[in-house]
């Protein structure tokens, strides 16, 4: 009866060294998670802030374009009122 007893206490300690070994596993993986998360969301967010700045350059450069383009109607204009 001893013996089985004395087994039965050494699996349970052995299931509660592993119960709490599984648990700090856990929590360093959750740790891990969320690191991994913020760090995806700052890139995420960096990805935004360019494609932001990328429409910005390409609304300048189509209001550059079409004022070259106004520029050169009006050149075109002028030199046949005006020829040289």
């Amino acid at each position: 009866m001893k013996e089985a007893y004395d087994t039965m206490n050494s699996k349970t300690k052995q299931f509660v060294d592993l119960t709490c070994e599984l648990d700090a596993t856990n929590e360093l993986l959750k740790a891990t998670l969320m690191n991994k998360q913020i760090a995806i969301n700052i890139h995420l967010d960096i990805i935004a802030e360019l494609k932001q700045e990328l429409e910005k350059s390409k609304i300048e450069t189509e209001r550059v374009n079409m004022k070259l383009i106004s520029y050169s109607t009006s050149s075109y204009v002028l030199d046949h009122i005006f020829p040289k």
